[in-house]
């Protein structure tokens, strides 16, 4: 590391003749005893990366202090007469005067520079050269080190697209028209396995057994899908038989009214859920650093309301920022019956990369969760849900104070 040091003079930096390197490191952290020479207020110091064995850099700082020692009276004498003339500039009948006098200091400065300069520019010329050289070789190193991460994700991304291969064998069609999934649905197994099937997804019965489990799993996020569904159409169906009693009319925020019941959800102690991550076998060297994130959607309360055509929704109130972040704005966001129940049983999961939050990778969860695990988180799920609804219908449903009017 050196400083690049000049002094701020224009006439003597367009000509480039007081400029040197200070290598302050090797110099043991000197550094204020050159720029002193200088004077600080009219220095430009600038720190460039740039190395030299020790008899080099011991050369070339003895090059520039002994430039700097022939430079410094120079300078003093022209900032003397600069700072005598600075004030008669601005007077007219003097200016002319003024003018003649520090052209006349800048010559004889100018004159006294240069073959000091001419000295120290061999040295100088050798720092810049080796400044482009390593500048140069930190450049290809750069691009010698993204080529090479470059290579190994591409080669990454290749073992993360076999391994996606094999994942969906299992829906590929077999001979007879059904595919491995299909087949495990009926609980079926065929009596040989292709070959070709044998040399993608490797150990055949390790893989039967995935399907199967993948398959319990969908039937059991299935079952929690329609036992919601019931519970929330046979809560509407009850509310409307008994002439919608505790019928609220929500309007605080947002603005637009909706008419019907908050229903409150507690999922507390819900079985746990470390299925939702990454697969154990899942290559993830291509990706960029981010999260996983599930898609269950689990509120502490939603609106069951009634439409004015009579049919049940449900909503929840959603915000968003706005005007620069300076305000809030409210809406409604509406769900059809069965699209809510669905959500609440997560299916899949999702790689958000850090800060731009793109999804790269996205999974289906019932592939991979162990069903030992999956089963019961769905069912849980599926029952909290129902006995929520059901409370509405027993006439539990319960207004809130803040929302209603």
């Amino acid at each position: 590391m050196a400083l690049k040091i000049s002094w701020l003079n224009h006439t003597v930096a367009d000509a480039g003749l007081v400029t040197v390197y200070w290598f302050t490191e090797e110099a043991g952290g000197a550094e204020g005893a050159v720029p002193g020479v200088l004077g600080s207020s009219r220095m430009s110091r600038t720190r460039v990366q740039v190395t030299g064995t020790p008899q080099e850099v011991a050369a070339w700082n003895a090059a520039a202090l002994a430039c700097l020692g022939e430079l410094a009276p120079a300078i003093a004498e022209l900032e003397r007469v600069e700072e005598r003339v600075r004030r008669w500039r601005r007077r007219l009948v003097s200016r002319r005067w003024a003018e003649a006098t520090y052209g006349r200091a800048e010559a004889a400065f100018l004159d006294r520079v240069e073959p000091v300069a001419a000295a120290y520019r061999p040295v100088r010329e050798a720092v810049e050269r080796r400044i482009a050289e390593q500048e140069a070789q930190r450049i290809e190193a750069g691009r010698r080190a993204y080529r090479e991460q470059e290579r190994r994700r591409e080669e990454a991304r290749a073992r993360f697209e076999e391994w996606e291969w094999r994942q969906a064998a299992a829906d590929r069609p077999l001979p007879g028209g059904s595919t491995p999934r299909e087949l495990a649905a009926r609980d079926e197994t065929p009596q040989a396995w292709p070959a070709e099937l044998r040399e993608t997804v490797g150990d055949i019965d390790a893989w039967w057994q995935r399907v199967h489990a993948s398959v319990r799993n969908e039937l059991a996020r299935e079952e929690a899908v329609r036992k919601v569904a019931a519970a929330i159409t046979e809560t509407a169906a009850a509310l409307e038989a008994a002439g919608r009693p505790g019928i609220s009319a929500v309007k605080d925020r947002p603005y637009e009214v909706r008419h019907g019941w908050w229903v409150h959800f507690t999922w507390s102690g819900l079985p746990d859920a470390t299925w939702l991550s990454t697969p154990p076998d899942m290559p993830t060297g291509h990706l960029n650093a981010g999260q996983w994130h599930h898609n269950a959607y689990h509120l502490s309360r939603i609106l069951l309301m009634r439409r004015p055509s009579g049919a049940y929704g449900l909503a929840v109130v959603t915000s968003e920022r706005i005007a620069n972040g300076l305000a809030t704005r409210y809406g409604w966001r509406e769900w059809e019956i069965e699209p809510f129940a669905q959500a609440l049983v997560p299916d899949q999961l999702a790689h958000h990369t850090t800060h731009t939050y793109e999804v790269a990778v996205r999974l289906r969860i019932t592939d991979h969760a162990d069903p030992a695990v999956f089963v019961p988180y769905a069912e849980a799920v599926a029952c909290r849900a129902t006995a929520a609804f059901r409370a509405a219908a027993a006439g539990q449903a319960r207004p809130d104070p803040e929302d209603t009017a």
